[in-house]
């Protein structure tokens, strides 16, 4: 018996496929699945209700396409019919691949999408805010599948202390879907924080269990927050869409419900070092001030301290009456200057819409139609009124501004100033400024806001030695 290796005969099925199937004016149709992009390269299977063909685009025909090859499109491809040497496999090399519509699956997702978003499930809106404390979390998912092992693994390796309760469901068949339904409901009455839904990658057929009806309200009664992980970053479900968070993986799901250990022990300790350096400078700042407070000499003597401050307060008193009547002065001098002026604009005014209406009726005067005359004396009309608004305009503006300087008047009047508890010390008509310029039983008038009182000195404070020796010096004089 004649022996022959695989090698050549993989070769003579190659030859026979070349030499007897030819597919160069023919357009294979099927529906994509399994697509995957690779270094460029796409690799994906071709399939219908009853075959399956694998399929490889190269880099270079892949670039010319113009789109991307997704799981459940339906497409025409070209290419050359082949066995793949290493494996024995046969497949179709791809150089052109061009829409055919779209599958079945994907037509039935596109209905269900459209159908659950009209009903609002997919809003933001109705969306559960994540929980701010995690601290016991449901994972649906079979019990032996990869999902679940990176769930585990990233709890272990982020937050220990996360408890974790298994609620076993298959993640792809035609009983899958009841199953997931029944552990989402159970893990909604479990009282957690948080719920996964996860399952690894796998082909578009194997993750379309995760577009039933029956999971998608499921989830949109859940009570519980919940989160999917399904497939790749490529992959998306209704599930996707309706849950609280859309996480791409089961790994991503996992770490969005727990926070990093190390992170949140470097916080801790970052939070510690702030902490000790914020008591290090209260506790600076306080000796430091009270070291100044009990150096202060204000505080050794606080009498001396108030008479100081109310020494001052008098001192700028008067100050104030002084500034205030020469304000006041000057502000009635300004007032009556641009009293004057505002006359004077007015009357200008006057005069020149005077001779204005003069003119213009010189001119109307100069034409003969009587339309003409009529059409401007109306028009005379109408600028006489334009003049007596100006002047009225400009009349209440001049009276506003005069009202205007003489509430400021009225503000600078140092009777204003009396009226709020001062009052002003004469002596024989001479205002006092210290009291040193009285001696014993001078009698002097006191004017308050509303009236005025006389008084007689019966005491004077230190400074009235000062006022003795020159009365002393005075009657020497006089003898």
């Amino acid at each position: 018996m004649l022996q022959i290796k695989v090698s050549v005969l993989v070769n003579k099925v190659n030859s026979f496929l070349s030499s007897h199937v030819k597919l160069d004016q023919a357009l294979v149709s099927g529906e994509l699945s399994n697509v995957k992009y690779i270094n460029g390269h796409c690799y994906f299977d071709l399939k219908d209700d009853q075959g399956q063909l694998s399929c490889t685009l190269w880099k270079s025909n892949a670039a010319k396409l113009g789109f991307t090859l997704e799981d459940g499109m339906a497409v025409l491809v070209h290419g050359k019919l082949t066995v793949y040497e290493k494996r024995g496999q046969l497949q179709l090399s791809v150089d052109h691949v061009q829409r055919d519509g779209i599958g079945a699956l994907a037509i039935e997702l596109e209905k269900r999408r459209q159908y659950f978003e009209k009903l609002g499930y997919f809003d933001a809106a109705i969306k559960k805010p994540k929980p701010k404390e995690i601290n016991h979390i449901g994972v649906v998912t079979g019990r032996t599948t990869a999902a679940l092992q990176d769930v585990l693994k990233t709890v272990r390796n982020r937050w220990p202390m996360l408890r974790v309760h298994l609620f076993e469901a298959p993640v792809q068949g035609v009983d899958a879907p009841p199953k997931i339904v029944k552990a989402l409901q159970l893990a909604d009455q479990a009282g957690l924080d948080a719920i996964l839904l996860v399952r690894g990658g796998g082909s578009f057929e194997d993750r379309f269990c995760f577009n039933d009806p029956a999971i998608v309200e499921a989830l949109h009664a859940m009570k519980t927050y919940t989160v999917t992980g399904i497939g790749h970053e490529v992959d998306s479900s209704l599930a996707d869409f309706t849950a609280d968070h859309y996480a791409f993986t089961p790994t991503a799901a996992a770490q969005w419900v727990t926070p990093d250990q190390y992170e949140v022990r470097q916080t801790l300790l970052s939070m510690e070092q702030q902490l000790k350096k914020s008591i290090t400078h209260h506790f600076e700042t306080n000796a430091q001030r009270l070291m100044y407070l009990q150096s202060n000499p204000l505080l050794a003597n606080p009498l001396e301290f108030v008479q100081t401050r109310k020494n001052k307060m008098n001192f700028l008193s008067v100050q104030l009456l002084n500034l205030s009547h020469q304000r006041f002065t000057a502000q009635r001098s300004i007032l009556e200057v641009n009293r004057n002026e505002l006359e004077k604009a007015i009357r200008d005014i006057q005069n020149q819409n005077e001779k204005r209406v003069q003119t213009l009726h010189n001119r109307l005067f100069l034409h003969s139609p009587l339309s003409e005359v009529h059409m401007q004396k109306t028009r005379l009309m109408a600028l006489d009124q334009n003049m007596v608004r100006s002047c009225q305009y400009v009349q209440s503006r001049a009276q506003a501004k005069l009202e205007s300087y003489q509430q400021l008047m009225d503000s600078l009047n140092p009777r204003q100033v009396l009226k709020r508890g001062y009052s002003i010390v004469t002596l024989k008509g001479q205002p006092i400024k210290q009291a040193g310029d009285l001696i014993i039983n001078d009698q002097i008038e006191i004017q308050f806001g509303h009236g005025k009182a006389s008084a007689s000195v019966i005491s004077i404070d230190q400074e009235k030695k000062t006022r003795k020796k020159k009365s002393t010096t005075s009657e020497n004089g006089s003898h």
